[in-house]
């Protein structure tokens, strides 16, 4: 992959939001020499139009924003470096990555690609594709897909949603590992119990207006699982369930399910379908009190 085509590629990717002034900007730099600022202005200028240096000045800060360029010192030179880092790994990404599925690495959970890739699904043709899966201990995400969720069962997709059962072992342990190596405000606030009731309550909401439709399917669990799962058609996001962070705030592996190399894709769809065995149906039925049956969903042999 040439440079351009690389930076081109870079900037279309939804999760920096890139304006058309800031893309104009990146592809004025060049792979082999990082310019000063007073040179980057001259070949934008020559490239493009004139423009104010201050104006230029506020479309590099919102770029090093973008890209999380942060550290003291000058801007540009680690912006440089970080393109043509990125520039190396996705040379070898090419030869390697693609093979596996693996094809983006994102530094938390991007929301706006996911709901993308929903919507891809709802408007598809192929029956194989018309499939959303979720797998969490709760998924502090799942309010921002509430619309989505309710086009696909209204759109002949099949939903189904695992969770931790909330009076679980496995769901106290999660939480206690939160509270303890969780450094921010948060980490107090967190009770699994109550998140995935609310989680429970966004799901009643979608039954109430879909009318209990059989293309909903929850279940709960009272294991110990190793990774996120969010699935739409062939392609997946997962992500480790860390000690220091909840799962949509880690790096999360963008992977595609039709690939030569089934290796990764392979053993989260098997890892998925062995939970959802094992694991137990639970319908938040807006008619009547769910959170009785809930204590006793594993208290009883079934």
């Amino acid at each position: 992959m040439r440079w351009n085509t690389f930076l081109e590629t870079l900037c279309k990717r939804r999760e920096y939001g890139l304006t058309a002034g800031e893309i104009d900007v990146l592809m004025c730099l060049d792979e082999a020499k990082c310019p000063t600022k007073n040179d980057l202005l001259a070949i934008y200028i020559s490239s493009y139009s004139t423009i104010e240096a201050e104006a230029f000045t506020q479309r590099l800060k919102h770029i090093y924003r973008k890209f999380q360029i942060t550290d003291k010192g000058y801007k540009l030179p680690q912006l440089h470096k970080y393109l043509t880092e990125q520039y190396i790994q996705y040379q070898h990404k090419d030869i390697f990555f693609s093979d596996i599925g693996l094809s983006y690495i994102y530094p938390d959970f991007p929301k706006d690609r996911f709901g993308t890739e929903i919507d891809r699904v709802i408007h598809s043709t192929d029956r194989d594709q018309k499939q959303v899966d979720i797998l969490q201990t709760f998924a502090p995400n799942l309010n921002d897909y509430f619309e989505h969720l309710t086009r696909c069962i209204q759109n002949d997709v099949q939903v189904r949603i695992l969770l931790a059962w909330p009076y679980s072992e496995a769901a106290k342990l999660r939480e206690d590992v939160l509270r303890r190596y969780v450094h921010n405000s948060i980490s107090d606030e967190i009770n699994i119990c109550d998140c995935v009731i609310a989680n429970l309550e966004t799901l009643e909401k979608i039954i109430k207006i879909s009318h209990k439709s059989k293309l909903l399917n929850i279940k709960l669990y009272d294991t110990l699982p190793s990774l996120s799962i969010y699935r739409a058609g062939d392609y997946i996001l997962s992500a480790p369930f860390l000690h220091g962070s909840l799962a949509i705030n880690t790096f999360q592996l963008e992977l595609k399910l039709n690939t030569a190399n089934q290796l990764i894709a392979h053993t989260l769809q098997q890892d998925f379908e062995l939970m959802w065995q094992v694991a137990r149906r639970f319908d938040p039925d807006p008619n009547r009190n769910w959170r009785n049956d809930l204590k006793i969903l594993f208290t009883n042999e079934i």
